[in-house]
């Protein structure tokens, strides 16, 4: 068995971001927003779609005749005049030690604001007693009171949790699911021979104490035209077919949705001189 000589970490700050689910009728519109603090990328993506097919409900009904189908079409209208608000819940993800905003839509300006953490107060401002944060967001947290919108400074994993913004000022119910990530360290590559003279490699991350689960780690190969690979009992792992350009190197990539990094392997260091 014989281990990598060359590692090259490429640090990548990307963001990732799911489409929210649509609890509630009506519709949102898409925005973005980013910070690049301390490492951070981020992108979100605030849209819900509803609101298709509510103006299709109310387009048939204003075109409909038949007496049956229009009480079956003021049904649909009705529900959709009662669940008149969006709620949307968004999975954002944020940097360990870095810096992340909540951004609000439909926020108008309001006389008070109260963001909560699985329903403690994280930060709240009235026009009259000003600005308090309360817990572990003192000194860390900025509330913009003309958009709504939180940023929280210096991210541990324990900020990770909901989050909600109560005010009079906004129409449709925010909620934030924050999830903290660190960037994964460099990994190690291995290799190994077997006996009908393919090689298998191995991807690890050495550092002790980092929690592969909870960064949402994943592992890919990338393997020159001229090496055939296959990928292996497990995703660190991967099969180079004997027949393969053994002069080349193969690279192992670990990421996860903020970060990338990567080790090389020389396929050379793999077989006997010789051979």
């Amino acid at each position: 068995m014989a281990g990598t000589t060359g590692t090259r970490t490429e640090s990548a700050r990307r963001g990732k971001d799911r489409r929210p689910d649509c609890i509630r009728g009506g519709a949102g519109r898409e925005r973005r927003g980013g910070a690049r603090e301390a490492g951070l990328a981020l992108r979100q993506t605030e849209l819900c779609g509803c609101e298709p097919l509510a103006e299709t409900a109310r387009t048939a009904m204003a075109a409909g005749s038949a007496p049956g189908w229009a009480l079956g079409v003021l049904g649909v209208v009705y529900l959709f005049l009662k669940l008149d608000f969006i709620s949307c819940s968004q999975e954002i993800y944020g940097a360990m030690n870095g810096n992340v905003t909540f951004y609000v839509s439909k926020f108008h300006p309001s006389t008070e604001i109260i963001w909560k953490k699985e329903k403690n107060k994280v930060v709240e401002w009235d026009i009259q007693s000003g600005l308090e944060a309360f817990q572990s967001f003192k000194d860390r947290v900025y509330l913009d009171i003309g958009s709504g919108n939180l940023t929280i400074t210096r991210l541990t994993k324990s900020d990770e949790g909901l989050y909600e913004l109560e005010s009079p000022g906004v129409r449709n119910k925010s909620e934030f699911h924050l999830k903290v990530i660190a960037p994964p360290p460099s990994p190690s590559t291995f290799c190994s021979l077997s006996d009908d003279g393919n090689i298998t490699l191995t991807c690890e991350i050495m550092e002790a104490g980092y929690d592969i689960d909870g960064n949402l780690l994943q592992y890919s190969w990338e393997c020159p035209p001229t090496v055939q690979c296959h990928r292996g009992l497990s995703p660190s792992e991967a099969y180079v077919l004997k027949k393969s350009d053994l002069s080349q190197n193969v690279q192992c990539i670990v990421s996860n949705p903020l970060f990338r990094t990567s080790a090389s392997i020389s396929l050379s260091t793999c077989v006997p001189e010789g051979e």
